[in-house]
């Protein structure tokens, strides 16, 4: 932020210095300033321009021949002297055409034989690496540092021969006059609770992903994605798991609780959702590694991008223990035929001033105001820039890492507004040049954050984003109702809203039609991930517990399950949070990123208790992989064979008609009854009922009318 000391220096051009002096000091009033360099070079500045600014005079100074990567002083005719600070230079498209390296070689490279390091720091004076031997090194203790050369574009290395690995090593980086000591963005390891980078040896963390035996993915809208945190699946008491709150608890098979049903990984199988979202698996700040259980966080505040979370890891002393065991997490979801996503967090970071990327290259990696101002369109007060080029870059590079050496198989981007388009559009284009069944998708919110509204990669803007998409709210909202305001009001669709059933049809037609009169939402159904619950704000159990408090616990379960049914009906992509299935509680928290266990973990006790529910998701989840026609991949198909109407009572009739080529029926007929009354409609012709209230219908009769009973989703076919 500008204006804080009595004088300061800003380059915000390559010829082009901003001043700041404050009017405490002889009135901010200076007719004379000259610019020093490194070994005491004066040169005089032309002032262009002189402004009253507040408590500050402002001063556009005009220099010649300043180098980046040199220390300068400005002097004013007082004799005051400040440092020559990297100001809007940084940020703009001049200095990224100047500096901007496209090398695949940053961070560590490692050999048995010598070690190379290379950092981007174009705006550094001088920049030394320092080793240290960690225990399991070499030479445990030993304490080596070593200037590094700069290049071209602002690239600092050094090769040191020798054997350095297991040694832990951080840069020391000279900016703006002052050292500031980072962990190398660009590494793969790292000591416990983000302190130093780790140099490891690339071939002791090889591991076989089992990619070949995951179940095909043909289209976006034939996922069925089971959001769990990687802590709360395994740490309550009757998980029956061993590595309770790691990682290895995923790979653990035959895990039972005290009734003896299935928990953890056989469990998940056993619902038949094809792909897992683990919530941030990355380095993050909130949780101390070494003493796992003193904090709880869901993790969404990134420390080290490249590098596994450690407080998940059996030994996080060992560094490799976090990557080897994230690792087997991945594969054995993969031999199980399950794919595994992962929720990225690149909009903001756990803190700017001691992020690597600030104390490297000083505001360049994040977005900031005219001012200097942070943009906080996160409400975590540092928003990340990914217009910029090495940031662009660096994102882009990151995901392809994650993909490519543990395995993901998609990616879902935590307020992906606040990122901009291009960066988007070009990761998802490397992913899917890689794999073309890899997912991108996020919350595509357009968040107050300081870039144009055409540039954010937000729902306003999906239809310039043709492969991403995005967490669908329009769904949410007319279900389930608002979700930041007062929950009990406005109510949604299941709790009992009047004059919602336009919308419901809107939604259930996947978003991408005027159905019920609106706007579409998408373009295909490809881009709408349907939910009525994630890790944020109530779960839906809490939600209509409070806005149909009048109910008893049946009838509300019974909205629920309607809830749930619809996600499975609806065109698009389905989306469950984990426990859900069994009316999952947190005690009625709206946002528990950072309550206790016995909040955030999955209540195994719970899920025995509502068997019959997690009997009829399972059933639900089953039909839909059964039917294509209820995941239909383009809008055309669903224009061709979708219709609906809203009966005056607000039941929904839902048919999909013509689909010989799409399965064995002629059509599907699904009621949908959000009413405490139950309901009959005379059928035109016979239908057989594929399911009702208590999941598949496994008889073979037909009826002539349609008994619809209270929250009830009947599916029938011809």
């Amino acid at each position: 932020m500008r204006k804080q000391k009595t004088l300061e220096a800003y380059l915000d051009g390559f010829q082009e210095i901003t001043a700041y002096q404050a009017k405490t000091f002889y009135n901010g009033i200076s007719v004379l300033f000259k610019l020093r360099g490194a070994m005491g070079e004066i040169q005089d500045l032309v002032i262009l321009d002189s402004v009253d600014d507040g408590e500050y005079y402002r001063y556009t100074l005009k220099a010649e021949g300043i180098e980046i990567g040199k220390e300068y002083e400005l002097l004013n005719d007082h004799h005051l002297v400040t440092p020559l600070c990297m100001g809007l230079l940084v940020r703009s498209e001049a200095f990224d055409n100047a500096f901007f390296y496209d090398g695949d070689d940053l961070g560590p490279s490692y050999t048995v034989g010598a070690s190379a390091f290379k950092l981007w720091a174009p705006t550094a004076s001088e920049v030394i690496l320092q080793l240290k031997g960690e225990e399991g090194s070499s030479a445990p203790g030993q304490i080596v540092s070593q200037a590094m050369t700069r290049g071209e574009r602002g690239v600092w290395s050094i090769e040191i021969p020798g054997n350095w690995e297991r040694f832990s090593y951080v840069y020391l980086v000279k900016v703006n006059g002052f050292w500031n000591e980072a962990t190398d963005p660009y590494a793969k390891a790292s000591t416990p609770n983000s302190k130093r980078s780790v140099v490891i040896n690339p071939e002791f963390i090889k591991i076989e992903q089992n990619k070949d035996k995951r179940a095909p993915l043909a289209s976006y809208t034939d996922a069925v994605i089971y959001e769990v945190h990687v802590r709360d699946l395994s740490v309550h008491a009757n998980s029956g798991m061993k590595y309770k709150g790691k990682y290895l608890a995923f790979t653990e098979e035959g895990t039972k609780t005290s009734r003896g049903t299935a928990t953890g990984l056989d469990y998940i199988l056993s619902l038949g959702v094809t792909h897992v979202q683990l919530l941030p698996v990355y380095d993050f700040g909130s949780v101390d590694e070494v003493n796992q259980f003193a904090f709880y966080n869901w993790g969404y505040d990134p420390v080290q991008y490249n590098i596994p979370e450690g407080s998940y890891a059996v030994d996080v002393h060992n560094p490799y223990s976090r990557i080897l065991e994230l690792k087997q997490l991945i594969a054995a979801l993969h031999a199980k035929g399950l794919r595994v996503n992962m929720d990225v967090v690149y909009n903001h970071m756990f803190n700017k001033d001691t992020s690597a990327f600030d104390r490297i290259v000083p505001d360049y990696y994040f977005r900031l105001g005219e001012n200097g101002e942070i943009s906080n369109g996160s409400f975590c007060s540092n928003d990340t820039d990914s217009t910029r080029k090495m940031m662009h870059k660096y994102i882009v590079d990151s995901v392809k890492m994650w993909a490519t050496e543990y395995g993901f198989d998609g990616f879902r981007f935590d307020l992906m507004g606040i990122i901009d388009i291009a960066t988007m559009n070009k990761l998802a284009e490397e992913l899917h040049s890689m794999d073309s069944s890899i997912m991108v998708y996020g919350e595509g919110w357009n968040m107050p954050t300081l870039m144009e509204d055409s540039k954010k990669a937000a729902i306003i803007n999906q239809s310039e984003m043709p492969r991403i998409a995005h967490f669908n709210d329009r769904f949410f909202m007319t279900l389930r109702g608002h979700a930041l305001e007062d929950p009990t009001k406005p109510l949604g669709y299941l709790s009992g809203a009047e004059d919602l059933a336009d919308k419901v049809k809107n939604v259930i037609a996947g978003s991408v039609t005027t159905i019920g009169d609106m706007v579409p939402y998408f373009n295909e159904p490809t881009q709408a991930i349907n939910y009525i619950e994630c890790h944020d704000n109530h779960t839906f159990w809490d939600k209509i517990s409070l806005c149909n408090s009048e109910d008893d616990e049946e009838t509300r379960r019974k909205r629920q399950k309607l809830g749930t049914g619809l996600i499975f009906v609806s065109q698009g992509i389905s989306f469950l949070h984990a426990g859900h299935e069994f009316f999952r509680t947190k005690n009625g928290s709206k946002d528990s990123y950072m309550s206790p266990d016995s909040v955030n973990q999955l209540d195994w006790d719970r899920k025995d208790l509502f068997q019959n529910n997690v009997n009829y998701v399972r059933d639900m989840i089953a039909l839909r992989k059964q039917l294509k026609p209820l995941r239909f991949n383009t809008k055309k198909e669903i224009l061709e064979h979708v219709s609906l109407k809203a009966l005056p009572n607000d039941v929904i009739i839902y048919s999909i008609d013509n689909i010989k080529d799409y399965c064995e029926y002629s059509e599907l007929l699904i009621m949908v009854n959000p009413n405490k009354t139950s309901f009959s409609l005379q059928l035109e012709e016979e239908y057989r009922i594929l399911a009702d209230q208590n999941g598949l219908n496994n008889t073979q009769g037909v009826v002539h009318t349609a008994v619809i009973q209270p929250f009830e989703l009947l599916v029938l076919a011809r």
